[in-house]
């Protein structure tokens, strides 16, 4: 198992939709014309590609629904996600496990004319992204949580910092997308199975976790804590999950 600070280090190399991984400290070294066609780039593979099929990503994570509130991208990796939804008039805060990420995620939106509110570094530990103060409309975590082997923890957290009626919007791997990277079952314990290494390697290419989710994996962690309004397989092979939770009281 790797180190916390083996994380950080692998995770400093944000994927960039259709390129690969690009080192956060590298793509801050980019002239602002290449970092803007970098994440215009982005945009295009994302929101008019594979992904985006039948525009089911862009619907169920809320990119043109949610407005004018307060969203915590935990996450946020480059920040094209946190560009949306800034653009669409919410109050965007960063939250990553290394401060080059937020720091360029906020860069990012600022090439673009959008702002960030607050920058936030995610930790190994309770309370994960420091002791706030302020609550948040929406918690929104886009291909992070399946990287977490603490997600009740995670979303224990998040919880608390959502008010009555408050979103978590999560975007994670499926128990389809096992299916399709082993041609095996999807198992309880993941780590135990024989084709975990070759399931994590076919979504990433760096760090060394990652789990699956459907509906029923969902309300089984979560469904304490959470409604599911929500849960949709994403891509044409529907290898992602795309899921939109609501606060319990």
């Amino acid at each position: 198992m790797a180190t916390w600070s083996e994380h950080m280090t692998a995770w400093s190399n944000p994927p960039v939709d259709d390129v690969g991984y690009v080192p956060s400290s590298e793509m801050l070294r980019w002239s602002t014309p290449k970092l803007s066609r970098a994440i215009n780039d982005m945009r295009r593979a994302r929101y008019t590609g594979w992904r985006n099929h039948g525009n089911r990503w862009r619907d169920v994570m809320g990119l043109d629904e949610l407005t004018d509130r307060d969203v915590l991208d935990f996450g946020c990796g480059v920040g094209v996600e946190a560009l949306e939804l800034a653009r669409a008039g919410n109050r965007v805060a960063l939250a990553d496990i290394t401060t080059a990420n937020t720091d360029l995620a906020a860069r990012v939106l600022a090439t673009f004319n959008e702002y960030h509110t607050h920058s936030y570094l995610i930790g190994d530990v309770y309370p994960f992204v420091g002791a706030l103060n302020e609550s948040f409309d929406v918690f929104y975590c886009n291909g992070v949580l399946h990287h977490c082997r603490w997600p009740r923890a995670i979303m224990e957290r998040a919880h608390e910092l959502l008010p009555p009626n408050g979103e978590v919007r999560l975007m994670v791997y499926s128990d389809v997308g096992w299916r399709v990277a082993t041609s095996t079952e999807p198992p309880d314990d993941v780590e135990s199975h024989p084709e975990f290494t070759r399931f994590v390697q076919f979504f990433d290419a760096v760090g060394d976790y990652a789990d699956w989710y459907n509906r029923e994996r969902v309300v089984a962690r979560f469904g304490d804590l959470f409604d599911v309004d929500r849960c949709e397989y994403l891509t044409p092979d529907d290898r992602y999950l795309g899921v939109v939770l609501r606060k319990r009281s």
